[in-house]
């Protein structure tokens, strides 16, 4: 009620026309009202009120996160069907909870406060990258929803990574149960291929989002008041926060002020005194309401003078612009009460020079892109040089599972995955490598440099070094970490404590596959949620 949308509206109506700047206005408030500053219907994609060099649009995040998940489910049920059709025999439940599972992220991830804005700033980083705008205007949400849209990025790119790591699990005890050699395999990779990459995209835009907030260079935060304790007492936790998540504050905006309006107690008291008396040239009833109405502007006025010089004597606005916009008699909506709204906004019109100047048309550009692939290469580096320091020199052993690196003439198997059928030869200095390409098996023979181990054989319970030396299917690794599991002690006792559990587990080990009936079972969900914690993905 402090005159956010309006001012957004009058700021994005005074860039567009006083600067000549190509504008975007995106509403982020759940709330959205810009339709109604405007009186002009928007959606989520940018439309003109009719003020020319603007574009304005209402993103509907929950609307945007439905189609995302709905595509990510769309993909689940593909997997399923493709494995009833390679030979399944039940999996019409498993295809209903793999579906399941993700509605239940999708209402996590739409329970978390702050994902409006974080999904809009999202997606509108497409329209800044297009180069189709100058500048770019977000109408926010009340101050909670602001504070908590900071934190996003963090908490957001923490559910991803859980649900990467949670979509490579289950598909991994499909491609155990189905195999990898099949026709209908090769479109289970494709789709598991399809989700990791909108789950990677959607992490780097969330990783755009802190970028953007935190740029000091191109993104300023405005902040809208009005003069009384509760809002003065809010922006001042507004702004500190904003500076502990080093986001560049330059303006605030005190709106609806009648201080150079309103009479002072001396012009008041005169006034009364007039009233007092009466006159024969006026009406006395009138008089009263006269009264009355300068009474109560005068003592707002006092307010606000008030909690006026307190903001600003905050430590928090040192070398932030105040801006001071008076209470206005009309109603401001509509393209040319924003217009005239807009003036108060300024001290001076822009020069001559500033109002013609050019804007940038050199094409599409991509913002931070740069700074997260440093990111990444630095992620990258951190842990292989913790593995270095870790890891024991490796001899190849038959059943380790490894990614092909290095390959210059035979590039395409390069990042393949694969298995070891033989061991390192003493002559050629080479190991046979097991590996699937085109839905076909195919042995390479390849040098050390030319592998990176994944993770050892795994060596069964009174199995031989022969046995034990039987090649994995790279994709065997989720369940060997299942079946490790139960040798935990904690959930060994959880086990043997609950018939049901005891009789699920068995149930599970006999069929992999009916492991995912019991994820939507209430009465499982403390052996579920333990086991799930406890599986390192």
């Amino acid at each position: 009620g402090v005159g956010k949308t309006t001012s957004s509206s009058a700021i994005a109506t005074l860039l567009a026309q006083q600067c000549n700047k190509r504008v975007l206005l995106v509403s982020t408030d759940p709330a959205h009202s810009l339709s109604d500053a405007f009186r002009c219907e928007f959606s989520n994609e940018p439309t003109s009120p009719g003020v020319g060099n603007l574009h304005v649009m209402e993103v509907d995040p929950t609307e945007t996160m439905q189609r995302e998940l709905n595509k990510w489910a769309e993909l689940a049920k593909e997997i399923a069907v493709t494995s009833a059709s390679d030979g399944g025999g039940e999996d019409g439940d498993e295809e209903n909870d793999m579906v399941n599972k993700i509605k239940q992220f999708q209402e996590w991830l739409s329970g978390i406060p702050g994902i409006d804005e974080a999904t809009a700033l999202s997606s509108a980083i497409e329209h800044i990258e297009s180069n189709k705008y100058d500048l770019i205007v977000f109408d926010t949400a009340p101050t909670g929803h602001t504070l908590k849209l900071l934190g996003m990025p963090d908490i957001l790119q923490a559910g991803i990574e859980k649900l990467q790591g949670w979509q490579s699990t289950l598909w991994g005890y499909m491609d155990v149960l189905k195999g990898m050699g099949s026709s209908a395999s090769r479109k289970r990779l494709d789709a598991k291929e399809a989700v990791a990459d909108m789950l990677e995209n959607y992490k780097k835009g969330i990783q755009k989002v802190a970028l953007m907030l935190q740029d000091q260079r191109r993104t300023r935060f405005v902040v809208v008041c009005i003069a009384e304790y509760l809002s003065v007492s809010e922006t001042q936790r507004l702004l500190c926060e904003l500076k502990k998540n080093q986001v560049r504050a330059s303006h605030i905006i005190v709106n609806q002020l009648v201080v150079d309006s309103a009479l002072s107690k001396e012009e008041l008291t005169e006034l009364e005194g007039l009233a007092e008396v009466g006159s024969l040239m006026l009406n006395q009833d009138l008089l009263s309401k006269t009264v009355h109405a300068c009474r109560l502007t005068t003592a707002r006025k006092g307010i606000q003078e008030k909690y006026l010089g307190q903001l600003r004597s905050f430590d928090e606005t040192k070398g932030i612009e105040i801006c001071e916009v008076p209470l206005l008699a009309e109603e401001v909506t509509g393209n040319d009460a924003l217009r005239r709204f807009s003036n108060y906004m300024v001290r001076d019109p822009p020069s001559e020079a500033e109002s013609v100047s050019k804007s940038d048309s050199s094409g599409p550009r991509r913002l931070y892109d740069d700074q997260l692939e440093k990111k990444a290469t630095s992620d990258v580096g951190d842990e292989e040089k913790k593995a270095d320091g870790d890891a024991s020199p490796w001899t190849p052993t038959k059943g380790d599972s490894v990614k092909i690196k290095g390959l210059a003439k035979a590039a395409q198997y390069n990042g393949l995955e694969g298995v070891i059928i033989s061991t390192l030869d003493p002559e050629t200095d080479r190991c046979g490598v097991s590996i699937e390409y085109n839905g076909k098996s195919k042995t390479l023979a390849l040098q050390m440099k030319n592998m990176d181990l994944l993770h050892k054989a795994k060596k069964a319970k009174g199995a031989s070094a022969d046995s034990a030396a039987v090649p994995l299917a790279p994709s065997a690794e989720p369940m060997s970490k299942a079946m490790a599991l139960m040798e935990d002690p904690e959930i060994k006792a959880m086990i043997e404590s609950n018939p049901k559990f005891k009789a699920a587990v068995e149930d599970c080990i006999s069929n992999p596959m009916n492991f995912m009936k019991y994820l939507s079972d209430p009465e499982m969900s403390p052996l579920v949620s333990k086991a799930m914690a406890k599986m390192k993905f």
